[in-house]
């Protein structure tokens, strides 16, 4: 198992280099060596709230994918649907690494990008149904080999089917929360009040 590299990340952190130029949207990354399982996401100017949202919220994940090897992942945070590219065609072969457990470990990480400052990093787990469904999809991707093709296919799926429709046609799942203990004072800190 290789170690876990989010120790560099923190809340709060300035993280100049990411993909949101653009302004809003999120990345996936899986299956690399070089990094843990990611989910990486960009909005602007985001508030209290929706960072407290984000943090406790309960995570959904769930995807919709082609026989060309095209596919699209949803991932869920009350309110705020994201569909996410996944193009395991992509990832370079030194870099590339075959899952080896029947569950896999995904952060979350939302970033603001009006000022880059890291607001929520969550560890979550994805269950076993969505882990295989996932490796099948890279799977057919890495045998295709061609990230282009498979870019292709997932811009066609992005073109077609908007967040709605995605949303109605696949299934959600829950994530659960990896809960981290913060603290070693030996209870537990899910009892429902919170610190304002």
């Amino acid at each position: 198992m290789a170690a876990h590299s989010n120790q560099q990340f923190h809340v709060g952190q300035i993280i100049d280099e990411h993909p949101f130029v653009a302004g809003d949207g999120a990345v996936i990354e899986m299956f690399r060596n070089d990094m843990s399982n990611i989910v990486f996401i960009g909005l602007t100017g985001i508030t209290a709230e929706e960072q407290q949202m984000m943090a406790e919220a309960t995570a959904e994940f769930g995807l919709m994918k082609t026989e060309n090897g095209g596919c699209l992942v949803v991932f869920k945070l009350a309110e705020l649907a994201f569909d996410i590219q996944f193009n395991a065609a992509a990832i370079p072969n030194e870099y590339f690494q075959q899952p080896t457990t029947s569950t896999l470990a995904l952060s979350m990480m939302a970033l603001d990008t009006s000022n880059n400052e890291l607001k929520v990093i969550r560890e979550l787990l994805l269950p076993e149904a969505v882990t295989q469904q996932i490796i099948e999809v890279m799977s057919i991707q890495r045998e295709i080999e061609d990230p282009m093709a498979v870019n292709a296919e997932n811009m066609h799926l992005l073109n077609t089917v908007s967040t709605e429709e995605l949303l109605q046609q696949i299934t959600l799942t829950p994530i659960q929360t990896v809960i981290a203990p913060s603290c070693s004072c030996g209870h537990s800190h899910n009892d429902g009040h919170h610190h304002h």
